[in-house]
């Protein structure tokens, strides 16, 4: 699993910046160590394809999403705000096992898993921007947001997901459904 420091050092921040967490944010909820850390140490960018979008504790992130957004009841407590998806879904961790989700708003506020952990999204995310610079290399500028990766470099952003978080590409979940739009 990645660390918050060798994060810090693969990630362009020139391009897409990070934000922060306090510990003050953070004290109230129940978050395995590593998430905490991370969070502290490394914080989440601002911005990261695929069209994800983080918020810091200033701007409204670190909190529960219940208080984000007060329309939905009492059994979304346990998610801890974030961000949100391309879409405007919230990211979320789930306080209950510290796994990183987003709630489908478009389908019933549905909980979709995303990684197992924030360290291993921000290493998913780390990868991502490299499978993105690959498909962009072999089939041109705006091959990526066209859809057109070769199928080796499908299976590459595959394999590495995988060896970041074996359960990340598990079916309905977000990666599998962001890599799902190339195999159309």
């Amino acid at each position: 699993m990645i660390s918050p420091q060798a994060f810090l050092d693969k990630w362009n921040s020139e391009i897409y910046g990070l934000v922060q967490y306090d510990e003050s944010s953070l004290q109230p909820f129940i978050l395995p160590e590593e998430t905490r850390n991370f969070l502290l140490q490394a914080g989440l960018p601002e911005s990261a394809p695929p069209f994800l979008t983080f918020e810091s504790s200033a701007e409204g992130g670190g909190v529960r999403l219940t208080q984000y957004n007060d329309q939905l009841d009492e059994a979304y407590e346990r998610y801890i705000y974030l961000g949100f998806t391309g879409s405007g879904s919230p990211v979320c961790i789930d306080e209950s096992n510290g796994e990183v989700v987003f709630i489908d708003g478009d389908n019933e506020n549905a909980r979709v898993f995303m990684n197992s952990s924030i360290p291993q999204l921000a290493e998913s995310l780390l990868v991502y921007v490299e499978f993105i610079n690959k498909v962009n290399t072999i089939n041109g500028r705006g091959a990526y947001l066209d859809k057109n990766a070769p199928k080796e470099s499908l299976d590459w952003v595959c394999d590495r997901l995988r060896q970041v978080d074996q359960a990340c590409l598990i079916e309905g979940g977000f990666w599998e459904e962001e890599l799902a739009g190339f195999r159309k």
